[in-house]
């Protein structure tokens, strides 16, 4: 019995030192609680003093941030969602609201049946400029570094009229116009057309034009750029991104596509991380179908075609492919940055034109530049998707930059308004009877030349081209094209050579209408000069002559 109770005066005392120990624990932790609630009181105080009330919410809010578990990464989501819905905003499509413009008034926009008259355009132009920052007033505290007041704009206005390319504008009003479209905006800056809702605006109804040109319904979205080249990019890095989203188990992702397809495709998927597979022709320079589809890998992520190829301008079988791209479950991309502001107008022509664009479904997205046969300024593209869900993944977005939320579609950062302004202005001032008229215009000069190679024996165009360009090669081994090249320059005609097979390159535009005939009497006397001399070839011609005898054309 005396055990038992000893036993349990030991189990008491126990209980008691545990009980005080936590006594004092807790006092400790009220003390600390209450120690940090009033150094909190005091931040908080003096953030309001030193700052007002702006800054002491702000210090509250930073504080809850970073003391709750996992309430920063939930922030970081919010922001990130914030961002894609910032540069969505940035360039809506035709079914999003304008500022302050209900979404159900916005509709797609087409090029006028008739081009609107340069007079009406340049008011629309400058009532809209009326409404952006003005750059000039010294109230703008970003975007803009330069204003139409500076002293040395004068000497930059003159280079640039002085160096622009006018290589489609055989009208000097046109040319004199777009030039007058882009100095209205040429100090705005699309990196935040929020700023400049006039940017916003035309980039909107530019990428609308175009989408309908290229039969696109109302889901198709995409933006400008630069270039062929930057449209081409942002194309292959869309669909890298999409890859890795939907298919990540693919590490290393390829493109199907063939040998004659624009290089810029090879630079893209330099750039991005991307291999590209070529696949030969067929004999009449088309893609070949059943080559390409061989070609296709559980890591292929995307198939390109191109609208036309552009060293023979021929269009490659789109529907046949696209056809293979919907059985594989493959995007595919219709390059068309050459063609895709002719052939819509040879086809109503009632020129012979495979379909190309978004009439064949298993067709993604395209890429067609305003700056070739759309006539607009030097460099102006589009890049175009069949959907929303495939143009996210081109837009880059980062929320994590003390200077704030950074989103960008392409791959600049900023974008001269005066760009974009001049290409909407060139569509909407020629019109579907503009563009008819000139695409009239090239195709009968094409087929001028056409019929004059035909009729010497010594050369041939090479397959059977879909629009105002084609390339010509040696119809005799004997007969040597480069030299032809070389004799041609030598009476001040300039074509490209080219290699895989031999020949030259002609791309046919406004201003050779009115020289086609002299042309065509030269190109028959340079081929009689080859033949009677039998002229080598030399300078760059033997360049390239060199080239396609060495094996390895890297050297």
């Amino acid at each position: 019995c005396v055990s038992v109770e000893l036993h349990k005066g030991k189990k008491k005392g126990k209980k008691k030192i545990i009980k005080g120990a936590m006594t004092i624990l807790c006092g400790l932790v009220h003390f600390v609680e209450h120690t940090l609630l009033a150094l909190f009181v005091v931040a908080v105080v003096r953030a309001f003093i030193t700052g007002g009330l702006k800054k002491a919410i702000r210090f509250v809010f930073v504080f809850f941030r970073d003391a709750i578990p996992g309430l920063n990464a939930i922030l970081r989501a919010g922001i990130s969602v914030g961002t894609t819905d910032a540069i969505n905003k940035l360039v809506p499509d035709s079914k999003e609201a304008d500022d302050g413009v209900d979404s159900s008034d916005i509709v797609r926009v087409t090029l006028p049946e008739v081009g609107i008259s340069q007079e009406e355009l340049l008011k629309e132009m400058e009532d809209l400029k009326s409404k952006d920052i003005d750059t000039d007033n010294g109230r703008l505290f970003a975007f803009v570094y330069t204003t139409h007041k500076d002293s040395h704009m004068k000497a930059i206005l003159e280079a640039k009229t002085m160096y622009e390319d006018n290589y489609g504008m055989t009208e000097p009003h046109l040319q004199q116009f777009l030039h007058e479209a882009y100095s209205i905006f040429s100090h705005e800056n699309a990196l935040n057309p929020a700023a400049f809702p006039s940017l916003r605006k035309f980039e909107r109804e530019t990428v609308s034009m175009v989408a309908g040109m290229l039969h696109g319904d109302e889901n198709v979205v995409g933006n400008m750029t630069s270039g062929g080249t930057e449209s081409i990019l942002m194309a292959i890095k869309a669909y890298r991104d999409l890859a890795r989203s939907k298919n990540p188990n693919i590490t290393k992702p390829q493109i199907v596509t063939s040998i004659t397809v624009h290089p810029a495709f090879d630079k893209a998927c330099s750039y991005f991380g991307v291999e590209i597979v070529h696949t030969p022709v067929s004999a009449d320079y088309r893609a070949d179908v059943r080559a390409m589809e061989k070609a296709i890998t559980r890591n292929t992520i995307l198939i390109v075609v191109s609208a036309p190829q552009y060293p023979h301008g021929i269009v490659d079988p789109v529907e046949e492919m696209g056809a293979i791209a919907e059985a594989y479950g493959i995007p595919m991309h219709v390059d068309a940055c050459f063609g895709g502001f002719m052939l819509p107008w040879c086809e109503k022509l009632g020129r012979k034109i495979p379909v190309f664009d978004f009439r064949v479904p298993g067709v993604t997205s395209m890429t067609a530049d305003i700056h070739k046969y759309g006539w607009g300024a030097k460099g102006s593209s589009v890049v175009l998707f069949r959907n929303k869900s495939i143009r996210k993944f081109m837009i880059f977005a980062y929320s994590e930059w003390p200077g704030g939320l950074f989103a960008s579609p392409g791959m600049a950062g900023s974008r001269p308004g005066g760009l974009i302004a001049a290409s909407w202005a060139a569509l909407r001032s020629i019109g579907v009877s503009g563009f008819m008229e000139k695409a009239r215009d090239l195709m009968e000069t094409t087929d001028k030349i056409r019929a004059a190679v035909d009729a010497i024996e010594e050369i041939e165009v090479v397959g059977n081209p879909h629009m105002c360009a084609l390339a010509i090669k040696s119809a005799k081994s004997s007969f040597n094209v480069y030299a032809l090249a070389d004799v041609l320059e030598d009476m001040g005609w300039r074509c490209e050579r080219q290699q895989f097979p031999p020949c030259m390159h002609l791309s046919i535009m406004p201003h050779h209408t009115n020289v086609v005939d002299k042309f065509v009497v030269e190109l028959s006397e340079a081929v009689k000069k080859v033949k009677d001399n039998n002229l080598p070839d030399t300078g760059v011609a033997s360049m390239y002559g060199m080239v396609t005898k060495v094996p390895d054309s890297s050297i």
